[in-house]
């Protein structure tokens, strides 16, 4: 498939909110104005769209995509929700797209994406929505790999809710009222240059059953059936399909097609879901798809074929040697659900040709052990207990377990901990105190601060009931919130990994600013004209964050610094002072960093050095007309005065 190299303005907007809505070969799509935009309306509504046959991932950057449907009992609905998380480089071009979807409407691609926008896209999702392919498709019989009716599964449009996250940062920095004719009261805009992170959600509507229909499968998934679905372009996402309970009900096959491209791709690195039963027996699927969106010519299609006929033969899970042995600890972070094994590791525990997953009983009540869709391992922790013991079975999706072979690990609070900033705000003090779990650790942290880290410090030995302090450097963190990441390594116990947050701010530091003198060891160096002076020096700021500079001279404000690193100069006119008959030229410099820190220096100024030299009168012509010398002087003040801004009234 050839990567199409032009595509419509709804096109970014089909990309963009409908997550799930994708499908295979992009066609034509339209978006046509029904009415008139009144001068006095504020929202870009009255939009009619047709979305069929259109896919999203032809232009759409996201970073990671959850899908989640659920077959409802009926087997001819379901609730589907989608969540796309956009980050970092990616979230510029997702506001772009979306502002390009107005153009030749008020406030339409100008480069500013704004509430009014984010309103309309809202509106006129789920009509998009409605007319697009769902990639899904399910037939019962025998097992095929083609042949699909990718339509097979649509939406209903009166279902679909959208909702996003963060298009319209508010706070921002940048942000500002809309300037378009027509823009509501309240409208908002920032940049679509705008790098902040954002989510985009698809899910059923307040009030309604279901999202999604389709033809039901006539015996109701009592007899075989294939579902399929089309994963082309669809760089890195997780769908994971619920069917209702159905005794007996399991995937027995799985395989992957492409079409075979002159380049010699294939779809060979998919690999097969990951299937378990939840606690009410209902099947649930897991399918990761990470693809090259590079690929435009490679299309893959995905079969998984379900039965409910009993296998043959069914071997329990067995325990592999890189299992923790018995009595083994198991670090959390206290209340709430912490990671303690990622899929790539707990997967290796143990083995089985079907899969398998962990089952644990706790001692205590309020304990349990889960995965998320990545297949990761997490325990949840009650607030009633700090220690639990658990025994462990591997269970394969069948049920089959050897209730003989289990393995029992001890879960529970590693420690406890404070923290305070030190006095000169430039660190923090941590105090940590075992609590228990084991008897000695080795413990290390981080500040944490979005994706920054603060610098490395020394790792400390923590034992015993006493605290241990340890100092944490928060170079590289900017002023305003941070956590911690931390780590801890002990014999006998996983090692553990969490981040938290101990609701410290790092105070701001104001910019240091110093003015540099010439070789007559002035401050500022004259022009010729005695009409401009030049300075120079440094500026740096302790927290790394950029520095704007202006200055003050006769009541007004100069901004025309430059700025090159550290170093900064500056050339200022004196044409406001020469208009008002001022002659004390001292200026006071302002360097102001991001979170607003400002640092001001008074700077003494010498006057110019005026030559009193007489000079001859230049002979005249008789009849030469010469401007009064006051009329010359007052030309130049105006003349000079341009290059100045004259600060307003207070």
């Amino acid at each position: 498939m050839a990567r199409p190299q032009q595509l419509t303005a709804l096109a970014s907007l089909c990309l963009v909110l409908v997550m799930l809505s994708v499908v295979f070969s992009p066609v034509t799509t339209s978006l046509e104005s029904t009415s008139t935009v009144a001068p006095t309306e504020g929202r870009q509504d009255g939009l009619d769209v047709d979305c069929s046959g259109y896919s999203f991932e032809d232009l759409f950057e996201y970073d990671f995509a959850l899908f989640e449907l659920d077959i409802l009992d009926d087997w001819a609905t379901g609730d589907l929700f989608a969540n796309a998380w956009v980050n970092g480089s990616n979230s510029p071009i997702v506001r772009d797209n979306l502002d390009g979807l107005f153009e030749g409407l008020p406030g339409g691609d100008n480069d500013w994406i704004s509430t009014d926008e984010r309103d309309a896209v809202r509106s006129i999702g789920p009509k998009c929505i409605a007319d697009m392919e769902t990639r899904l498709g399910m037939r019962e019989g025998i097992p095929h790999s083609g042949g699909v009716d990718w339509n097979d599964f649509e939406f209903v449009e009166d279902g679909i809710g959208l909702d996003e996250v963060n298009l319209v940062p508010e706070n921002h920095p940048d942000a500002r009222s809309c300037t378009n004719f027509g823009a509501a009261a309240d409208c908002k805009e920032v940049p679509t240059s705008t790098s902040d992170d954002m989510e985009i959600t698809l899910e059923v509507a307040d009030g309604q059953s279901n999202n999604v229909r389709w033809d039901q499968l006539p015996n109701s998934g009592v007899s075989n059936f294939t579902l399929a679905m089309n994963i082309t372009n669809m760089s890195n996402a997780a769908l994971r399909v619920t069917f209702p309970v159905l005794q007996g009900l399991r995937m027995y096959d799985f395989r992957v097609t492409d079409n075979a491209p002159d380049s010699g791709q294939t779809c060979d690195h998919i690999n097969q879901p990951s299937f378990t039963y939840l606690g009410d027996g209902s099947l649930q699927v897991t399918q990761l798809v990470a693809f090259d969106r590079t690929q435009w010519d490679l299309q893959c299609n995905m079969f998984m074929d379900f039965t409910t006929e009993e296998p043959a033969t069914n071997d329990i899970p067995a325990w592999t040697a890189s299992v923790p042995s018995n009595g083994t600890k198991v670090p959390t972070s206290g209340e709430g659900t912490w990671p303690f094994a990622t899929a790539a590791v707990g997967n290796g525990w143990a083995t089985d040709e079907n899969g398998w997953a962990l089952q644990c009983t706790f001692d205590e009540a309020g304990w349990s052990v889960t995965n998320n869709v990545l297949g990761d391992f997490f325990v949840t922790q009650p607030a009633s207990s700090t220690m639990a013991t658990a025994t462990c079975h591997a269970v394969d999706p069948l049920g089959a377990t050897d209730e003989n072979d289990s393995r029992t690990w001890v879960f529970g609070t590693l420690f406890t901990s404070t923290a305070a900033l030190s006095e000169d705000g430039s660190g923090v003090v941590m105090s940590v105190t075992s609590a228990g779990l084991v008897d000695e650790f080795i413990f290390s942290a981080r500040a944490l601060q979005g994706e920054a880290m603060g610098a490395e410090g020394d790792a400390v030995t923590v034992s015993g009931a006493m605290a241990t302090e340890l100092s944490v450097s928060l170079d590289n963190i900017r002023p305003g919130a941070f956590g911690f990441k931390t780590e801890a390594q002990a014999a006998n116990m996983l090692d553990f990994a969490s981040a938290f947050d101990l609701g410290l701010v790092k105070p701001n530091t104001p910019p240091v600013v110093q003015v540099a003198t010439n070789f007559n060891g002035e401050n500022a160096t004259w022009d010729e004209g005695q009409l401009q002076f030049s300075m120079y020096g440094l500026v740096s700021d302790p927290d790394l964050e950029a520095v704007t500079m202006q200055l003050t001279i006769c009541g007004s404000d100069y901004q025309g610094f430059t700025i090159d690193g550290i170093n900064w100069n500056v050339d200022v006119s004196t044409a406001v002072c020469m208009a008002y008959g001022l002659t004390d030229y001292d200026v006071v410099i302002s360097a102001t960093d991001e979170s607003g820190g400002t640092t001001q220096v008074v700077v003494g100024i010498n006057s110019p050095v005026i030559d009193d030299t007489p000079v001859a009168p230049l002979p005249s012509e008789p009849d030469t007309a010469l401007p009064a010398a006051s009329l010359l002087s007052v030309l130049g003040m105006l003349g000079a005065a341009v290059l100045v801004r004259r600060k307003p009234d207070a």
